[in-house]
């Protein structure tokens, strides 16, 4: 594995913080790209209708779900990014193709995020249905929180495991480390 990655480490980490400075005064119409595909998928997978507001994002009133920049799911492309380039760049040797890592795990990680995000959403509407039942209308914040981090997590670590089994196969040709 290369060892003279300082420059692409630090040309990620830049991304990233540029990355994360950019969302702190986004607003919903900024985080369109990340909101629409999701909201997309969520009407065509849960057969509703949403209405979006500038202010509010987008409403689906049969679900009586919102969904914003606080779910957005940015910060998770974010980290993602940040996670990928890195085990990216630990099998690549060609400083042409670190370059053009960057671009391609920000792209990757922005097509894994709506997925990631559309399966969190459909899991915590799955789940909150199934908990009215038995969880105290308070408490739904706190179920809706920990999916969201359940979710999350278990995408990223089930997707980092397959990515790096992956590039080891790849770079090393079957060869185990």
């Amino acid at each position: 594995m290369p060892t003279n990655n300082l420059l692409y480490y630090f040309l990620t980490v830049g991304v990233f913080i540029l990355l994360k400075l950019g969302y702190i005064n986004a607003n919903n119409d900024q985080l369109l790209f990340l909101l629409q595909p999701v909201n997309k998928l969520i009407e065509l997978l849960m057969a509703s209708q949403a209405v979006y507001s500038p202010e509010k994002g987008y409403y689906h009133p049969d679900l009586n779900i919102t969904f914003d920049k606080s779910c957005s799911g940015y910060n998770f492309w974010a980290l993602s990014f940040l996670i990928f380039s890195y085990l990216m760049l630990q099998y690549i040797e060609k400083p042409w193709q670190k370059l053009l890592n960057t671009v391609f795990v920000l792209f990757a990680t922005y097509l894994f995020t709506i997925f990631v995000n559309t399966s969190r959403i459909i899991a915590a509407l799955v789940a909150q249905e199934q908990a009215k039942y038995f969880l105290l209308p308070h408490h739904h914040s706190l179920l809706h929180t920990a999916i969201g981090i359940i979710t999350n997590l278990s995408f990223l670590i089930v997707a980092y495991y397959m990515f790096e089994k992956l590039l080891k196969q790849f770079y090393y040709h079957g060869e185990s480390t």
